[in-house]
């Protein structure tokens, strides 16, 4: 696109050579670079991108040594963070190399090159140094080219203190041990040059490790790097990064190229983890879990994220986005193997990884039931952002490279992992990994956008699979199928369906519902569900659907959107619902969670009754399945934060409905673990549990026994499992006082062990003591004793009533500047998240208002997104509160 801002294309890099010394006193670090660079046109000026460097010397050296011009200027623009190099001459055209002499710091950021604190096996607080370069702070470590398409090979050496170990991408070469400097012992680690790749895959790490390792069935060699005497905790993480390379090769039938892979835990991290080709960056909780005592959650999320980032070594490092426009298909896929060309490709990398994700961990271990669960996790995530009229196509349009940090969000990751689900649904498996396949051997090593893939599935299938994605990927949002017409008989039921736009407030426009989409619908009935997608390409459709003769006395039923292949929202007509209601057990696990969150969706929407909600739920009171108990847990959810602005004793009997329906429920599941139980049988568990704090904290049993698990786990620990501890520690504490608070307040502070810190930083919150909840907030922002990337956590553990998210927001404006100092050179994801851990239970348009005056006055831009996310939600719930207020639900005999 010609509006992309880049840099020149008259010299282009082909090899960087970094030569790095980092200085742990100072904590700044100096480097000598050599940039082989080809000069495409005679210039006087050569433009990088660097930020936050002191550069002392530049000289450029053709190879032909005939002309070797002098630097006469340095100039810096911060706006773009380039550097501009004037020479006294014409660069000649052909080979050279920029040699550049430069001082950088180590920052505390959490991007570039920075440094993390960490505790050795003796308890004594130690300095790392490591690498965070997507989306764009290669420069902060090196002056660059540092857009995705520019990719090139790179050599690092680093010159560090002779006790600390080294890693970088490459195998290492060679070490040798330097003559003693200021009294200290060095040595220079040399690593292997890289392959071809961009310049924010590019990483090292310099501190004490320990690790486990491991091979694959290929000969790679991988292993998992933590902080010193925890070694053992990786090895969960290596099981599965062995087997997710060994999938990958025969999935792919594209050998993981590089000979070796590290992964490796940094203890303060940004994100959630980071794929940087041959050294794989994560964040403690995504890689480390004592495997006796992790929740299942916790072993699930080390899986999941193993996976995705693995997945990209292939699809973002090999093949890679030609700009960030094509992020989605990375993160939806996961992508490094081939990697976008510019950043509107950024659904290209992440909508990938996310899809993935859920395939690898899938077949790994299939009893986490993935599929199930990605229909209430990433697919509802999707939808909730998708049906904003703030959200933002999938391809999104990127001008400037900066723009790229907000839409690393659900939309790139969620609804790309979507639109590639709907891509194998309607191609079927083997095609899809046929398509695959041959775009991963067609563009190894080089730049690409969608339609490369697109184009990959359409030769080996023969559909025309860029006419089926057009819709999903450049529109924003999606639609929602209304029954306009249905026919039933014995065997058969015709149904007509019309597509509209879907938006969360019901505010579609005339415009809106012009748009169209291709849809593959799957269908389910009494005995059986369509085996192949049907495409729905019209605004009005009608479908036959064959029906299995029924039990005496029951009617045959259809779930429209069957297993949630469409990213889509389904009206049912008031006939369906009722059939498949009184059908509801036969209907399978993902289709009643679909049903319930569709039902809330569309009643929030003002499309279908507030009524039909509850009658849903009452169906579902005997569930025993871990996936439709996440739905009914997110929707009561929802209804308790607005039904607590009804108040009164609406609210008092909503509260006694929502007790009765999971204390039933925990009566079947219990507080201990059973002989034999699956790993969704512990998820069950949990999401019961969950609900206990705000539906059942009071009651006199689940209070005695939470304190009784309380008090005795400090002495044995598997009195409290680790699936619902921090719903036994919010329990005591809002039932609790100070002693309660210390006790877990005390948790944090005398381990090491982010996972168990989570706990406290959870919880602590959720006092009903305001002079605690305020020392919450102290802590969090002002103590020094938590983490940067850990502050929302806490802040978000007092923001979970109505009282104390006033009281988040209150502290939030009073210390405004403060906490903008603290994230003003950190990733925007970390401001934007603690934001959104102020506002959260906000549902009336005056807060909305006061909110968006705000941030009017006090701009944040690199968080608009998110905040205008967060505000049209807002209205949405405002607008769903309003209903709720005229309708029977406002009334106390209808939660009777």
């Amino acid at each position: 696109m010609s509006n992309r801002v880049t840099l020149p294309v008259d010299v282009v890099p082909s090899h960087y050579s970094l030569v790095l010394t980092p200085n742990f006193q100072s904590l700044d670090f100096t480097c000598d670079e050599s940039v082989t660079v080809s000069v495409v046109t005679a210039v006087d000026e050569v433009t990088l991108h660097s930020k936050e460097i002191y550069i002392e010397s530049v000289s450029f050296v053709s190879d032909d040594a005939k002309v070797s011009p002098s630097v006469v200027g340095i100039s810096y623009n911060t706006k773009y963070n380039t550097v501009k190099f004037t020479f006294d001459g014409l660069l000649p055209v052909g080979n050279g190399k920029l040699l550049i002499k430069y001082r950088g710091i180590l920052n505390g950021d959490m991007a570039g090159f920075y440094k993390s604190t960490y505790a050795d096996a003796n308890g004594t607080k130690k300095i790392m140094a490591s690498t965070q370069f997507e989306a764009l702070d290669a420069r902060r470590a090196f002056p660059c080219w540092d857009e995705p398409a520019a990719k090139a090979t790179f050599s690092v050496t680093l010159v560090i203190p002779a006790h600390l170990t080294a890693l970088s991408n490459m195998p290492e070469l060679s070490t040798t041990h330097l003559p003693s400097s200021n009294g200290q012992q060095l040595k220079k680690v040399v690593f292997d040059t890289s392959p071809k790749m961009s310049t924010y895959l590019l990483a090292w790490a310099v501190g004490e490790f320990d690790f486990v390792q491991g091979v694959t069935k290929g000969g790679v060699m991988l292993r998992v790097f933590s902080p010193p005497g925890r070694g053992p905790q990786g090895k969960f993480a290596l099981d599965v990064g062995i087997r997710s390379l060994d999938f990958y090769d025969e999935y792919f039938k594209v050998p993981y190229p590089l000979p070796k892979l590290d992964m490796i835990c940094i203890t303060e991290f940004a994100m959630g983890a980071m794929e940087n080709w041959g050294l794989v960056t994560y964040r403690e909780t995504a890689l480390m879990i004592d495997e006796a005592t992790a929740s299942p959650q916790q072993k699930q999320r080390v899986a999941v994220v193993v996976a995705h980032e693995l997945a990209h070594q292939w699809f973002g490092n090999l093949v890679t986005m030609q700009w960030w426009e094509g992020l989605w298909l990375n993160e939806g896929f996961a992508a490094n193997l081939v990697t976008m060309q510019w950043w509107e490709g950024l659904w290209l990398n992440e909508g990938f990884a996310a899809y993935m994700e859920h395939f690898c961990t899938d077949v790994l271990f299939p009893e986490y039931k993935m599929w199930e669960q990605f229909t209430t996790g990433g697919f509802s995530n999707a939808q909730r952002l998708d049906a904003l009229k703030s959200s933002h196509p999938v391809i999104v349009p990127i001008q400037h490279a900066e723009e790229v940090e907000q839409v690393f969000d659900a939309i790139s990751y969620n609804k790309g992992s979507t639109v590639v689900n709907m891509v194998s649904a309607f191609l079927g498996a083997d095609k899809f990994k046929e398509g695959l396949q041959l775009y991963m051997k067609r563009h190894a090593y080089g730049n690409t956008e969608t339609v490369d893939l697109w184009n990959a599935w359409s030769e080996v299938s023969g559909k025309d699979v860029a006419a089926l994605m057009k819709s999903w990927t450049t529109v924003v949002g999606y639609p929602y199928l209304k029954v306009v017409d249905e026919k039933w008989t014995d065997s058969a039921v015709e149904v007509t369906l019309e597509q509209g736009r879907f938006l969360s407030d019901g505010s579609t426009t005339a415009e809106d519902d012009a748009e169209l989409w291709s849809i593959p619908l799957v269908f389910a009935t009494n005995g059986s569900s369509s085996q192949e997608a049907v495409l729905m390409d019209q605004k009005r459709q009608t479908f036959s659907i064959p029906l299995a003769a029924s039990a005496a006395g029951a009617r045959p039923w259809l779930k429209i959107n069957a297993d949630q292949r469409a990213l889509t929202r389904v009206a049912h007509s008031t006939e369906m619902i009722a059939r498949l209601q009184a059908s509801i057990t036969e209907v399978a696990p993902v289709d009643r969670a679909a049903l319930l969150l569709d039902a809330y969706a569309l009643a929030k929407a003002g499309i279908a009754p507030l009524e039909t909600v509850a009658e849903i739920l009452r169906a579902l009171e005997n569930e025993e399945t871990s996936i439709v108990w996440s739905a009914i847990a997110g929707v009561l959810g929802g209804l308790h934060l607005l039904m607590e602005q009804v108040g009164s004793e609406a609210f008092a009997q909503f509260v006694a409905f929502g007790k009765k329906f999971v204390v039933k429920a925990l009566a079947k599941v219990g507080w201990d673990g059973k002989d034999g139980e699956s790993h969704t049988d512990k998820l069950l568990r949990a999401s019961v549990m969950e609900l206990l704090d705000s539906f059942a904290f009071d009651d006199a049993e689940v209070a005695k026994e939470a304190k009784r698990r309380f008090d005795a786990h400090w002495e044995d620990p598997s009195v409290l499992p680790s699936e619902y501890k921090a719903t036994v520690y919010r329990i005591v504490l809002l039932n609790g006082g100070l002693a309660e608070y210390e006790a877990v307040l005390k948790e944090y502070t005398s381990t090491e062990d982010n996972q168990i810190r989570k706990y406290a930083m959870f919880t602590l919150g959720a006092t009903k003591d305001r002079g605690l909840k305020q020392r919450t907030l102290d802590w969090a922002v002002k103590s020094g004793q938590v983490k940067l990337q850990d502050t929302f956590y806490p802040i978000g553990s007092v923001s979970g009533s109505a009282e104390g998210t006033q009281q988040a927001w209150e502290y939030f404006q009073e210390n405004f500047e403060l906490i903008k100092t603290m994230y003003s050179k950190a990733s925007p994801s970390l401001m934007a998240a603690m934001i959104v851990s102020s506002i959260a239970r906000f549902c009336t348009a005056d807060k909305a208002n006061e909110i968006e005056a705000f941030f009017t006055s006090h701009p944040l831009p690199t968080c608009a997104r998110r905040i205008s996310q967060s505000l049209e939600n807002m209205r949405a719930n405002a607008a769903m509160l309003r209903a709720i207020g005229q309708s029977s639900l406002a009334t106390p005999a209808f939660w009777k």
